[in-house]
């Protein structure tokens, strides 16, 4: 019974399963305690016990003086099992962590009692023992023991292992060459395979300890070629795909400060190789628990080649892949970059917010990750408007990693996001916070800068005026020393205190004439001058614009000449604005901005229209009516195409003085003039001369008397609002106009009643006018009394 009791546990403990082994085998000596297997079923319940990882209940077993081992080992003190046990209880204090108890059990052991493997066995662990406790040199001359011992084992095995300790000891000490010198030993072909495995790849750890990259991959890259086959393909796969990225971030690195900037030789190269070897295990290793970190390689390589997508997928596999770990977060770290570059900020912010959730317990995790991952949430939130959510990512990142890198610079997007989105009292709160908080960043002067625009977009003049003064005196040589002059420029131009803005801005352009912003002072000054009527400094500034070659050319150029053009119209300067080399002419010509060409087209003709020309003074009208024209046709969507019409409606109305034709050329503007997108404005003063051009018509015409009644009929429909839609309001000036054309036609008529209902309701639209139509009015009453009464 004991002995099929005790080969049952050994039969557990064969296919692994060692809580019933090591309970059927207790059981042998607690049921029979007289049982010659007293010594082998205790050993073998502490052996399963072990691979349990129940220390404790292992060094229980065998201490234990009244135990079955130890009373079995009393009677059988020479048998081999004896110091397998008392190895064993070496072995279960190491993994406890007990250190001294294992080395006093270990010095228990008599050498002279060993076989030489068990006095290896003995020599490993004390070597083990002195490794973890730090005693590094004690250790190496334990080891130098160690391969002594492991000859006289003749298994190549165990010496292979003792050099590989040896040399772990050196690379701990810093002894490389030494170390590298012993793994070298193992890589003799007599050497079993796992263990010149494990010799290169620390061989390649040391080379690239020491940033000898090329090293590495030559060695990794001739034990694949001599050993395809080899178990271990997978890790040299995964490794010569890391060496080669390394190899390629160097090249870059390398290239980033060369001062030419070449390229470093196969940096591209290195890459392809790299991701051609994470490929390479994916399709031939299948089943390797490295899949993972390939993924996690690929990932790499297609973020470096911006090549998002793929990126994104790689970093989505490898998260998939890889067991919770360091390495896990990371890949999910990436693969939410790699959605937030791809403007997916939803998913971003999802995939952040779940590592955060998810690791929230890993201590290296957070240390190396969270900051970032909540400066990623922050950023995400603030592209999708969320500012509650940048604000809760800010104050985690504020409150957990007060000391991060990102902490400050949170405090600065969310301030000038806040800004943007037109909330500068919550911008201000935040940054003055970031004051207080943070008074020796280096992006104090940035974020002052920024409180005083947020003075400025509340309309706070005087808080920020005081605010940019304040700047200029603390940070006077600050790299934001323009763009803070610049700003307290334009709050002086708010404020209303024009002179002084006037002379902030020259000394803007004098002191930073080739600052991105001199061009725009330059402006402000041409503006200035313009709305005061100087039109010669005007045009002379707007000019300076235009004419500056240090400047770059933009739209803000165009704008200028446009402007110089209006300065010249403006002064009656007709050759500087529409001359062969004028301003709206070469604006025409040049001007890449379709928006702009149309106004500079309409501003010629109007220009045209304006300078005189004694020998033909009709020919103006028509270079005018070409211009009009060229925005309809060429610019047919642009809002200026209605105006258009009616300018053109205009010159056929002076043109038609010396060819009545074109009366039908002036109609058919006017009417095109009036069709939508037409503004109120522009339909009613096309309304109003629709009807003078038929005016005009009627005496050339036999039908005259109608065409009379058609143009009092348009002159009526603006008077009395016919010609508005929904919610518009009529234009005074026309109407006026419209009103007083239209009780003319009554008046020439003798319909006297008619044209004074006509005056009492233009007093009544137009209060600035009453009296005078009041004046009309009473007239056309007078008259039609003295008609009445003979």
């Amino acid at each position: 019974a004991d002995e099929y009791r005790y080969w049952l546990g050994e039969a557990y403990a064969q296919t692994g399963n060692y809580r019933v082994a090591a309970e059927t085998l207790a059981s042998v000596a607690r049921e029979f305690t007289n049982s010659a297997r007293l010594l082998e079923a205790s050993y073998g319940e502490a052996l399963a016990r072990f691979r349990l990882k129940d220390w404790k209940r292992v060094a229980a077993l065998i201490e234990d003086p009244a135990g079955t081992f130890q009373r079995a080992a009393a009677a059988r003190a020479s048998d081999e099992l004896v110091v397998r046990g008392r190895l064993l209880l070496g072995e279960a204090l190491f993994e406890a962590g007990e250190f001294a108890r294992a080395r006093e059990a270990l010095h228990t052991i008599s050498e002279a009692e060993l076989i030489p493997e068990y006095k290896w066995r003995r020599q490993y662990l004390l070597c083990r023992v002195h490794l973890a406790e730090g005693r590094l040199e004690e250790t190496l001359t334990g080891t130098t023991n160690l391969v002594v011992l492991a000859a006289a084992t003749g298994q190549r095995n165990l010496e292979a292992e003792s050099i590989s300790m040896q040399g772990e000891v050196l690379r701990r000490l810093g002894r490389l060459e030494e170390a590298a010198r012993a793994y070298e030993r193992n890589l003799s072909d007599t050497t079993p395979p796992d263990r010149q495995r494990r010799a290169l790849l620390h061989l390649i750890q040391l080379a690239l300890a020491e940033d000898r990259i090329e090293e590495a991959e030559q060695r990794l890259t001739a034990f694949l070629a001599r050993r395809p086959e080899d178990a271990a393909t997978d890790i040299i796969l995964l490794t010569l795909g890391e060496v080669n990225l390394r190899r390629h971030l160097r090249g870059v690195t390398n290239t980033l400060a060369s001062p030419a900037g070449a390229p470093a030789n196969g940096v591209t190269n290195h890459l392809q190789a790299a991701l051609a070897q994470f490929d390479t295990l994916l399709r031939t290793q299948t089943n390797s628990p490295l899949r993972g970190r390939a993924q996690a390689g690929r990932g790499w390589c297609h973020w470096i080649e911006g090549r998002l997508a793929e990126s994104q997928a790689a970093f989505k596999a490898a998260a998939e892949l890889l067991p919770p770990s360091d390495e896990q977060a990371v890949a999910r770290f990436k693969l939410a970059d790699t959605l937030f570059l791809q403007n997916d900020h939803t998913n971003a912010v999802q995939h952040y917010r779940a590592l955060l959730v998810d690791f929230a317990g890993v201590p290296q995790v957070r240390e190396v990750l969270f900051d970032r991952a909540w400066y990623q949430v922050l950023r995400a939130s603030l592209a999708l408007n969320d500012t509650a959510g940048a604000q809760e990512a800010m104050r985690r990142l504020l409150r957990e990693h007060p000391e991060s890198f990102f902490a400050d610079r949170s405090m600065v997007l969310l301030g000038h996001k806040l800004m943007e989105l037109g909330e500068p009292a919550e911008a201000r709160t935040v940054l003055e916070d970031f004051v207080r908080r943070y008074p020796q960043s280096e992006l104090r002067a940035e974020v002052e800068l920024s409180i005083a625009r947020s003075a400025a977009r509340q309309s706070d003049w005087r808080t920020a005026i005081q605010r940019y003064d304040g700047w200029l005196e603390r940070f006077a040589t600050n790299v934001l020393r323009p763009r803070a002059e610049f700003d307290r420029a334009w709050a002086y131009a708010q404020s209303g205190q024009a002179t002084q803005a006037l002379a902030l801005f020259t000394n803007f352009v004098t002191r930073f004439p080739t600052h991105e912003l001199a061009p725009l002072a330059q402006s402000w000054i041409g503006y200035h001058y313009f709305e005061a009527r100087d039109f010669i400094n005007a045009q002379r500034h707007f000019q300076t614009i235009v004419e500056n070659t240090n400047w770059p050319v933009t739209r803000l150029t165009f704008q200028a000449r446009m402007m110089a053009g209006h300065a010249a119209f403006a002064r009656q300067g007709w050759k500087d604005a529409a001359g062969v080399n004028g301003h709206y002419t070469l604006l025409v010509s040049t001007c890449p901005y379709d928006d702009l060409v149309a106004e500079a087209l309409f501003a010629l003709g109007d220009t045209y229209t304006q300078d005189p020309d004694p020998a033909n003074p009709l020919k103006k009208f028509d270079d005018a009516r070409v211009a009009f024209q060229k925005i309809t046709t060429l610019y047919p969507t642009n809002p200026l195409v209605s105006r258009a019409w009616g300018r053109m409606g205009d010159c056929y109305l002076q043109l038609a003085a010396n060819d009545p034709k074109l009366y039908a050329n002036a109609l058919e503007s006017y009417q095109r003039a009036m069709l939508p997108p037409a503004d109120v404005e522009t339909r009613s003063l096309a309304q109003f001369a629709l009807g003078q051009a038929l005016e005009r018509q009627a005496p050339l015409v036999a039908d005259g008397t109608n065409l009379l009644r058609q143009a009092f009929e348009h002159y009526y429909a603006i008077v009395t609002g016919k010609n508005l839609l929904d919610n518009e309001q009529p234009v005074a000036h026309v109407v006026k106009q419209a009103g007083l054309a239209a009780a003319r036609l009554k008046e020439s008529r003798g319909e006297w009643e008619i044209a004074a209902r006509i005056y009492q309701r233009l007093g009544d639209l137009l209060p600035s006018q009453r009296a005078m139509l009041e004046r009309r009015r009473q007239r056309a009453i007078e008259q039609r009394s003295s008609v009445e009464d003979p």
